[in-house]
């Protein structure tokens, strides 16, 4: 019997404990809601509650840019805002309208989750009149943009200087089938690929210490279609540290539980989770519904997370999906340590999924601002 699917706020979970250093189900842990019972699936018995229902598809970015006030000549059009992998119109940029006027500069602001280069005027050297910025498209939140080049962030890496089948400097390799690859890109022309196996982990790591017990974190993801029609367990990224109350623990703020095609009502699709595996031990956590699919696109997540309130929030193509805040001291669920030790992010699957999923993780960036998908 697989579990039924609940509706109302993030709730604990109670699948069977996923251990991050082997990629293996420890059958004696407890286990977690929404997962398939044993007999074929891992998984813990009880009915995985949703939390706050997460949106099917990313919503569009924001409204058009700004016009310029500059004058400038029509020049070249400005190029316009992508939309994000599935969320969002693509941006329809104009270029700047002749008037009358002198000299010319660049104009407009981009949109929300748009390229950072859309929706810009008209290049100067003309002898048109006033220009008006093209207006910036409906990105959705994984727009084309979000590299690091001349962004003051605690930690970036959009991949673009390192060799292909390489890790960046700074990271260390876990598994042998991650390494940078050109054959997929968010923004730039490179990006960390995971290619497929059945469960053992494709990540790249590195010291955590920087990011400080409150900080932001965000990813761009997208998983190749087909996805294997599994039961199965992932995390995209963890943070290793000691827990106030269970020790040292590896804490999953972007993480996902998809079910296999034949579970009712749920079939073939996936949620999100905060996610906590205290280490030798069992997990626990708090989840969304399952109303999201691996889709073949790029797609944003982001997480904020703080030790000081014992909070967390999940956001998925920009929008809010669902989150917690215990208040100081309360650590109920959360155990939010005072610092982390390690990152790890790429993917890696806690039960068998063959032939194994593809994936794409560019433009990774880590600040104590919400960085936003742009």
């Amino acid at each position: 019997m697989r579990n039924a699917l609940v509706a109302g706020s993030a709730v604990l979970l109670t699948i069977p404990s996923c251990n991050s250093d082997t990629g293996t189900v420890d059958a004696t842990g407890a286990g977690t809601a929404g997962q398939s019972p044993a007999g074929g699936k891992s998984g813990g018995a009880g009915a995985g509650a949703g939390g706050a229902s997460g949106v099917g598809g990313g919503s569009g970015g924001a409204a058009s840019g700004s016009g310029g006030a500059s004058a400038g000549a029509a020049g070249t059009s400005g190029t316009a805002g992508k939309g994000g992998a599935s969320a969002g119109t693509a941006g329809v940029s104009s270029a700047g309208v002749a008037g009358t006027g002198a000299a010319g500069g660049t104009t407009g602001e981009a949109g929300e989750g748009g390229s950072t280069a859309a929706g810009r005027g008209g290049a100067a050297g003309g002898n048109a009149g006033a220009t008006s910025a093209g207006a910036s498209g409906n990105g959705g939140g994984a727009g084309t943009s979000g590299g690091c080049a001349g962004r003051d962030l605690i930690l970036c890496e959009d991949f673009e200087t390192t060799a292909l089948g390489e890790v960046p400097d700074g990271w260390e390799r876990r598994g042998d089938l991650a390494g940078v690859a050109d054959d997929e890109a968010h923004g730039g022309e490179r990006s960390l690929k995971l290619d497929p196996d059945d469960n053992a982990e494709r990540r790249i790591a590195r010291d955590a210490t920087v990011l400080g017990s409150a900080h932001w974190g965000r990813i761009h993801y997208k998983v190749q279609t087909p996805v294997p029609d599994a039961f199965v367990h992932s995390t995209m990224v963890s943070l290793i540290g000691e827990g106030p109350d269970n020790g040292r623990s590896d804490y999953r703020p972007i993480d996902t539980v998809k079910q296999d095609v034949d579970t009712p009502d749920v079939g073939g699709r996936h949620n999100w989770i905060y996610n906590v595996q205290i280490i030798g031990g069992s997990e626990f956590g708090r989840e969304t519904s399952y109303d999201y699919t691996f889709d073949g696109e790029w797609h944003c997540a982001e997480y904020r997370i703080d030790a000081s309130d014992q909070s967390y929030t999940f956001y998925w193509d920009g929008e809010e999906q669902f989150g917690f805040t215990n208040g100081a001291g309360n650590y109920d669920r959360s155990d939010i340590p005072d610092e982390f030790e390690e990152l790890r992010v790429g993917w890696i699957n806690y039960q068998s999924a063959p032939p194994g999923f593809t994936v794409w993780i560019d433009d990774i960036a880590f600040d104590d601002a919400r960085i936003g998908c742009n």
